[in-house]
């Protein structure tokens, strides 16, 4: 047993599979096992790019909390290449795009502290290898992860979403912005999803809009007196990736007459 195992009164028994100062492989306990006074958990990284092909953000929860200090060692490589490294910073949770079963986890949970790394200088169609490693005074565990940019595409959603009854009309416009955060809309055109359905019940429509980087739409052939519930995403113009999460909600009710 190491020296640090012995300063904060952890028992070999308790430590199983992570890495240990002494060299030895140990694995943290899960569940009703754990203590505050354990190995970190395996990190579950999330990565995306909202900002193609500039930059790649990863995020993490740290749960559970221990008594432990606990650093993140992050770094990057495609092969052959040099291993760069990412200091990452906690910011305040949730950190979108985070995938919804995720997010039930988070919020089922003890609170946590939310990680974010930002990886630059990435080249186009090249697969990259990611390792985030939780070290604590008494263990490590890591996560590691290939992935290309293209693969991980995912805008942000688009802001100032604005929808107006067109008088006189069963018609709605529906107008938005672009996502800031998308750094070359010349050579990376972005299309955009609507999404509306009635506020109450119904199914949900959804129309793919053309030509590129179109931030308009007229919905005509709506119900006199219904609410609608309208939504938009974007989406890289070639298709990689995913769309964007939705845009919030904005409620709008057509006429009676």
């Amino acid at each position: 047993m190491s020296l640090l195992t012995e300063e904060v009164g952890i028992k070999p028994k308790h430590l199983r599979g992570v890495f240990c100062s002494n060299g030895t492989i140990l694995t943290a306990p899960s569940g009703p096992n754990r203590t505050n006074l354990d190995p970190p958990s395996r990190p579950e990284v999330h990565c995306w790019c909202p900002s193609y092909p500039i930059k790649v953000h990863c995020s993490w929860l740290e749960l559970p909390p221990t008594e432990l200090l606990t650093h993140y060692d992050v770094t990057y490589s495609f092969k052959g290449g040099e291993i760069q490294q990412c200091r990452p910073y906690s910011v305040s949770m949730p950190v979108p795009p985070i995938p919804e079963p995720s997010l039930a986890r988070v919020n089922n949970s003890s609170p946590g502290t939310m990680w974010l790394c930002v990886l630059e200088d990435l080249k186009l169609f090249t697969s990259y290898k990611l390792n985030v490693t939780a070290v604590n005074p008494v263990g490590s565990a890591s996560h590691l992860q290939l992935f290309t940019l293209e693969d991980i595409v995912k805008p942000d959603p688009p802001v100032n979403v604005t929808v107006k009854v067109v008088p006189g009309k069963l018609k709605l416009l529906v107008k938005w912005a672009p996502p800031p955060s998308w750094s070359d809309h010349t050579l990376f055109p972005l299309m955009y999803k609507l999404r509306y359905q009635w506020k109450n019940k119904g199914n949900s429509h959804e129309i793919i809009l053309e030509p590129f980087e179109v931030t308009k739409k007229y919905l005509p052939g709506l119900s006199p007196g219904r609410s609608y519930l309208i939504q938009v995403c974007s989406m890289e113009h070639m298709g990689l990736g995913q769309c964007s999460a939705w845009s919030p909600p904005v409620t709008v009710t057509m006429a009676t007459d």
